[in-house]
């Protein structure tokens, strides 16, 4: 019984000497090291461990390298007690400058991109910068595995002089493009809308950018950054891209309060827009318009761009307007389309009017009709600048339009002339404001109007606070703007301010050729636009007012709409 008492105290002797020891072997210990000749270098630093303190030595050697003390170096630090280390900085007389010998054979990419104060003098703490900006370029022009390196090298001073050589491969071309996610993505969107092609020249940087710019198509959404396959013969470049949902329902409606009756007056607009659903990028656009002046709206309109892989497109469409009792006029249209770049696009095209006259009472003022048919050759050229919002997708837009044709009724031919601008632009204050401005600006010469031919505007699409297409006019100007404050990433809320110019020079009636004439017309109002699961709602209430409307808060106008996405 004694023994086993004298062994249990042996082990729970030996137990605490190893647990005692155990703690002593893990308790930290610091190192410190002491540099000889050190200047300005830290003395009697601490560290943990032996590897940090080397690793801390590299460092200074390569801060003292990248100074100009090209040949400095640091003895292998040796014991001076327990926990300090020392070593000893040698380095002799820095190098200030590094003179290319050779400036003058430098290729034009590296010469031009210099950003040197003297020509070929560059200082030694930019050289590393400058060699790692120069490799950059030589690679982005379709030298990825390209070397810069000194050679030649001689010092006098302070001053390096040397040999800038270039050493790399031959140059790299895409031999093949692979689109991974969305196979049927239509091939002429990769060569024209962004500009990669086969057996163009490798350069990484603007492969990613132009690759990215496909985000601002809406039927598609890159995955991940583009990707490039070496091999000893060829390179293929890898796109990864999703195809997502473009198709969208619009439509709102309106309140307005009948001028002669005093009831309730509901207004209405459906549009219906199709996007690659074909896979061809293709777009369909249908308009459907009732509003209260008893007037009907139909209008389809397609668009097939990059046919042939090539940056030509054709464009077709049908309007048909009707006002019950006074007139219906039909329009047709197609034309061919050049893309010069994803923004700019020109188009020529072909223009067919019929009207047919319906108005049984000649003496109603301002409604002077007669049956007619038109042509016109049609020339328009658009820019358009994408953004990335759910909100504002559109950042500027440019569109300029001119028909050039004539007018024929029965007997009588009459040559006209229509021209148009319009433009948009959101100028960004901050993350949180903007001011949007839109103008319309139409212009119709002709040696005498008809009713049914005129331009048509009024109501949310054009001047906001009157009847949609109540007015009409040979001439006119349409100024929108809006203040914008964006609450969140979803809503915004903004103001509404519309100025109009219109000129009417249609005869007032059959018996009274004088015309019309001129009005000005301003509205003011306030929207809320909310970006929902359902899709986008927007809310405008606006009054407008004229040289003949006097302000009342009875004309009020009232515009729901809702752009579901699907």
């Amino acid at each position: 019984m004694s023994l086993s008492k004298s062994s249990f105290c042996v082990f729970l002797c030996c137990f605490l000497g190893l647990y005692v020891t155990g703690i002593c072997q893990t308790t930290p210990q610091k190192l410190y090291l002491q540099i000889k000749n050190s200047d300005s270098i830290e003395n009697l630093k601490s560290f943990s461990n032996y590897k940090s303190l080397q690793l801390h030595i590299d460092s200074l050697t390569h801060t003292l390298h990248k100074q100009g003390y090209l040949t400095a170096f640091f003895e292998k630090p040796v014991f001076k007690n327990d926990t300090t280390y020392t070593t000893q900085l040698f380095k002799e007389n820095i190098t200030s400058y590094v003179a290319l010998k050779n400036w003058s054979t430098l290729p034009n990419s590296i010469k031009k991109n210099a950003r040197l104060k003297k020509s070929n003098i560059i200082s030694i703490t930019d050289l590393q910068q400058k060699l790692a900006y120069w490799n950059a370029l030589l690679s982005d022009k379709g030298n990825p595995f390209n070397s810069l390196q000194l050679k030649n090298i001689s010092t006098k001073n302070d001053t390096i002089y040397a040999d800038l050589h270039f050493e790399g491969i031959e140059k790299r071309q895409l031999d093949s493009i692979i689109i991974k996610g969305y196979p049927k993505f239509p091939r002429g969107f990769l060569t024209h809308y962004i500009g990669i092609k086969k057996n163009s020249l490798y350069q990484n940087k603007k492969i990613q950018e132009k690759v990215q710019q496909l985000n601002s198509l809406p039927f598609v959404s890159t995955i991940k950054p583009a990707e490039v396959l070496f091999n000893p013969t060829s390179t293929q470049l890898y796109v990864y891209i999703n195809k997502k949902n473009a198709n969208n329902f619009d439509g709102f409606l309106g309140f307005s309060t009948d001028e002669e009756s005093g009831n309730l007056v509901l207004d209405g607009y459906l549009n219906l827009s199709l996007r690659n659903n074909l896979n061809y990028g293709e777009e369909v656009n249908l308009t459907y318009k009732s509003d209260s002046e008893e007037q009907q709206q139909f209008t389809v309109q397609a668009k097939l761009p990059y046919l042939f892989k090539l940056p030509l497109g054709v464009e077709a469409g049908l309007h048909i307007f009707r006002q019950r009792d006074v007139f219906s006029t039909t329009e047709q249209k197609i034309g061919l389309n050049y893309a010069f770049t994803p923004q700019i696009e020109a188009l020529v095209g072909f223009k067919q009017y019929e009207s047919a006259d319906l108005n049984e009472n000649e003496f109603i003022l301002g409604t002077v009709t007669d049956d007619f048919d038109a042509s016109f050759f049609h020339l328009e050229s658009r820019y358009v600048k994408k953004q990335n919002s759910l909100l504002f997708p559109i950042k500027t837009k440019v569109i300029a339009h001119t028909e050039i044709g004539s007018r024929s009724q029965i007997d009588i031919t009459t040559n006209q002339l229509k021209i148009g601008l319009q433009f948009s632009h959101i100028f960004q204050l901050n993350r949180r404001n903007s001011i949007y401005v839109a103008n319309n600006a139409q212009f119709f010469n002709s040696n005498n109007f008809l009713t049914n031919e005129l331009f048509r505007l009024g109501g949310i699409l054009s001047i906001r606070g009157f009847e949609e297409n109540s007015l009409r006019a040979s001439i006119f100007n349409v100024l929108n703007t809006e203040y914008r404050f964006q609450l969140s990433e979803t809503i915004y809320a903004h103001s509404i301010v519309d100025f109009a110019f219109t000129d009417n020079q249609a005869p007032q009636s059959s018996t009274n050729p004088e015309p019309i004439g001129q009005n000005q017309l301003t509205s003011f109002g306030v929207g809320l636009g909310m970006l929902t699961k359902a899709g986008l709602f927007r809310l405008n209430y606006a009054n407008g007012t004229s040289d003949d409307i006097p302000f009342e808060f009875g004309n009020s106008k009232v515009n729901l709409s809702l752009t579901a996405f699907f």
